[in-house]
């Protein structure tokens, strides 16, 4: 009975607190507690999200750069390339470019092929005497979303010529070693299924 007791004047007591802390006096209004929806995103909030999630996006494609740059071997890449650039010479003085469809793009080859149309209309062939590169040199490389873009500066000695259907030398000189310079552009797709390295663009410079 004494602890109803002493509970019934502990409630009592906490009431009188309450009303005091949270009742009216000629000061201070009543207090109203407003819950907003907490489903409801703040538009602030949302642009702090976008951020963060496209800072991340940035940092995770500099980290596959870095992976990608790691990854990339100028001295294993040169000789690679500079094993193509004898082949696609050869291929391309025969007039059989079979053996380096898969080393070109699609633009590369019909480039090709409709050099080697023109000259087959005019009965025209061509011999390539390669002797040696001067130099092979990287000249830019590009780390792009889905792939990778190498420039590369051959110099090389050559013996170029033309002739006619009567086997007569109608451009270059068998006795005349020509230095050649030309900038062809390698690539390869990431993340793909083949991701060999195809040559993409060819120039010939002064």
């Amino acid at each position: 009975m004494t602890d109803i007791i002493f509970l019934l004047i502990l409630v009592a007591f906490i009431g009188v607190r309450l009303y005091a802390t949270f009742g009216k006096n000629s000061e201070t209004k009543s207090i109203r507690i407003v819950l907003k929806p907490v489903n409801k995103i703040e538009e602030p909030l949302m642009d702090n999200v976008v951020q963060m999630a496209a800072k991340q996006k940035n940092a995770k494609k500099t980290d596959e750069q870095s992976e990608n740059a790691a990854d990339f071997n100028k001295e294993m890449f040169l000789k690679g390339a500079c094993k193509v650039f004898e082949i696609v010479l050869q291929a391309f003085s025969s007039g059989d470019l079979s053996s380096v469809k898969d080393l070109v793009s699609k633009k590369v080859f019909e480039a090709f092929n409709n050099t080697l149309a023109v000259r087959k209309e005019n009965n025209i062939t061509s011999e390539v005497d390669f002797i040696c590169f001067d130099k092979s040199e990287v000249k830019d490389v590009k780390f792009l979303k889905n792939s990778i873009k190498v420039v590369v500066e051959f110099v090389s000695e050559q013996v170029n010529l033309l002739r006619n259907a009567e086997g007569v030398v109608i451009e270059g000189d068998e006795n005349f070693v020509q230095k050649i310079t030309d900038v062809w552009t390698f690539e390869r797709t990431l993340n793909a299924k083949n991701n060999n390295w195809v040559l993409v663009s060819t120039k010939k410079t002064a």
